[in-house]
């Protein structure tokens, strides 16, 4: 008997592990979470650590990536609204490098 109450105590230990491993996935945490990346991306952290500056660095490249191909095509085809776009694109790239980089 006391075999079984150990089993059964084990079994909702991981059962509370999983559950602690899986909030991020899950909807009102996943709400919070995603709040939390955009307030770093727009307003920025001081307190951040490398990892996430050099994530908030990578997503402003591809924004500015995305930016000089806009700029290809506003060139070729002399369209001054694709310009514009890739302007916006540039600004957002270097909004998130500039909260990335402050201390």
């Amino acid at each position: 008997m006391n075999k079984r109450s150990s089993s059964k105590k084990d079994l909702d230990t991981y059962i509370d592990e999983v559950k602690g491993r899986q909030r991020n996935i899950t909807w009102p945490d996943v709400l919070r979470g995603s709040r939390s990346v955009d307030e770093y991306l727009w307003k920025g952290a001081r307190g951040a650590p490398l990892v996430q500056r050099m994530g908030a660095i990578i997503l402003a490249l591809a924004y500015i990536t995305v930016a000089l191909a806009f700029v290809g095509m506003a060139v070729e085809y002399d369209h001054w609204l694709i310009g514009a776009f890739a302007v916006l694109l540039f600004g957002v790239g270097a909004w998130f490098i500039r909260n990335a980089l402050q201390r």
